[in-house]
């Protein structure tokens, strides 16, 4: 019986045009956040959030519409938008300094609590955080979900930007790392996954 969509199959390859896509995402935004950084023009800033976030939506959908799918690509996004998010708030915070503490406590929460959570789905063997709703869906619903993804990232995005209000923004990056705690304590409440975990279908799923 064919193993259902969401938990590792097998044996995977890096050689994706979904993980090509990412690796031309990540290094074509370290340019346009480099140059961001060396003239200080926002402008740019601007444009490599913009090709960081088309990308990040193409390197998904090409994913799921191939069948390319992997563990492998679920990490190497993770760590790009560690390494991206973190390049356009160092710029944004050097142009706006009043915007310093509701950035802080977006890092704080998305570099440390949010990277924290991001990996524990290899507890199990899904393909990524994408399918964690086959674990439990109230964290899924929390983080990855498509509203879930929206609130965590783009939100307070939009909030701090579109505003320029500190306060605001701090409120809003405060309820997201209550958010990210709780969701942390859900998952470590979780039981731990069996050597070959069993699900409906599979007799056995390699770890």
């Amino acid at each position: 019986m064919p193993t259902p969509r969401g938990y590792v199959s097998g044996p995977e390859s890096p050689w994706t045009w979904a993980n090509l896509v990412t690796m031309v995402r990540v290094m074509s935004c370290l340019v346009i956040f480099g140059h961001a950084m060396r003239t200080g023009d926002e402008t740019w800033n601007f444009v490599g959030l913009g090709v960081y976030w088309v990308l990040d939506v193409l390197d998904g959908y090409l994913a799921r519409t191939l069948d390319e799918e992997t563990r492998i690509g679920a990490q190497l996004d993770i760590l790009g938008d560690r390494i991206l998010v973190c390049l356009f708030y160092a710029n944004y915070v050097i142009l706006h300094p009043g915007m310093l503490v509701p950035v802080f406590l977006f890092l704080f929460q998305f570099m440390g609590i949010d990277h924290h959570l991001s990996n524990q789905w290899l507890r199990w063997p899904i393909i990524s955080p994408n399918y964690f709703h086959l674990v439990d869906r109230k964290v899924y619903a929390l983080n990855w979900s498509m509203s879930g993804k929206l609130l965590n990232s783009a939100v307070v995005t939009v909030v701090m930007v579109g505003t320029e209000n500190a306060w605001a923004a701090s409120a809003v990056a405060l309820a997201i790392i209550g958010i990210k705690v709780w969701s942390c304590v859900l998952v470590h409440r979780l039981p731990a996954p069996e050597p070959a975990w069993r699900h409906p279908g599979v007799e056995t799923v390699p770890s």
